[in-house]
């Protein structure tokens, strides 16, 4: 046994001394090779791939992700990889992650390449990597995008949309979207913009061409911003726009549907549950209310939040309803707590007191 340990430490001393280190000993470790990856767990199409490299180590990137719009920091966002060959690799080329079972958890773009003594060839790029672990492959697409492919041009609307200028950033997702018409990150970006912008049919058209692809969304933080959005918008449609009664209803049943699907990307959102609340508590005096569910929906919302001063008052308003003035007395000083400024909350409880 112990031969054998000194035998190998030879090895090692060698490697080291011929300036090729630990990499010519397991160079041949990972060789990349065409797979076949699903980009969720029902595709059963896939796509096929090359396995370029496996990720050595994630940490904070030192500047915010291009497709990071909310300008947070969020851990996990830069990746170090060890490459088992470089070629069709370069700066702003898109990488993909994947899990055991083959499956997309991360798309990244390379931010730059360098040789390392100890590990070969390798990059660091920055991403979103919150499903990625160390050790997770990274693969490249056969269809070896080139510079003006849609991810390229979304990930600059991305950034432009970052810095503030609209612009640009509507120009490159633009482009984004002729270079591939059914990429729905590109469709996503630039619904956003015009949801900001209470452009609101202009959104709901790129937002529901995004939707009609959402598989090919593979971060879940996406899927449920697009989700959200849309819930959002048919809200306003419903509530708050002139329509048709006719119309009213298909967008009202349209939002709770998109709320039950981002339900299902994330069960504890405080504003998705809030949401469908207000849908089934909201009045289009054709008897479509449902205050036992909005009921349900702002008590989930309180188990989130215990102080949320709008899901507290609509307690409070549905036990004055139901002549429960001790409940609504209970709800409406927690509505006041929540936020002292919530002046239908005050006057409901200068009522009850």
């Amino acid at each position: 046994m112990k031969l054998v340990i000194r035998s190998f430490s030879m090895v090692l001393l060698i490697c080291l001394l011929n300036g090729n280190s630990l990499f010519a000993i397991y160079k041949y470790e990972g060789d990349s090779k065409a797979i076949t990856i699903f980009f969720n767990r029902d595709d059963r199409k896939g796509k096929k791939a090359v396995v370029k490299g496996k990720i050595v180590s994630l940490s904070t990137s030192e500047e915010l992700t291009e497709d990071d719009l909310t300008g947070s920091a969020h851990i996990k966002t830069k990746a170090t990889v060890r490459l088992f060959e470089r070629d069709n690799v370069y700066p702003t080329s898109i990488l993909y992650v994947i899990d055991p079972n083959n499956i997309v958890v991360s798309k990244f773009e390379v931010k730059y390449l360098f040789n390392s003594i100890g590990m070969g060839d390798m990059l660091v790029g920055y991403g979103n990597f919150k499903l990625s672990n160390p050790g997770y492959r990274v693969i490249q697409l056969n269809d070896f995008p080139d510079r003006n492919d849609s991810a390229i041009l979304k990930s600059r609307g991305d950034y432009f949309a970052r810095t503030g200028d609209l612009g640009q950033a509507i120009d490159y997702y633009k482009k984004a979207i002729a270079s591939d018409p059914t990429d729905p990150a590109a469709h996503l970006g630039l619904g956003l913009i015009y949801y900001k912008d209470s452009v609101f049919n202009f959104a709901a058209a790129e937002l529901l061409k995004a939707h009609k692809y959402i598989d090919r969304l593979y971060d879940n933080e996406d899927r449920f911003v697009l989700l959200k959005t849309l819930a959002e918008i048919r809200f306003i449609e419903a509530y708050e726009s002139y329509n048709t009664q006719e119309n009213k209803i298909k967008f009202r049943k349209e939002g709770i549907a998109y709320c039950k699907e981002a339900l299902r990307v994330n069960q504890a959102s405080v504003d998705i549950n809030f949401l469908l609340g207000e849908f089934y508590y909201r009045d289009f005096k054709d008897n479509t209310t449902d205050e036992d569910l909005a009921k349900e929906y702002y008590q989930r919302v309180i188990e989130y939040q215990p102080l949320h001063s709008k899901a507290n008052l609509r307690l409070a308003q549905i036990a004055v309803k139901n002549n429960h003035k001790k409940i609504a007395l209970f709800y409406a000083k927690k509505a006041v707590d929540g936020d002292p400024s919530n002046q239908e909350a005050l006057e409901l409880l200068k009522r009850l007191q």
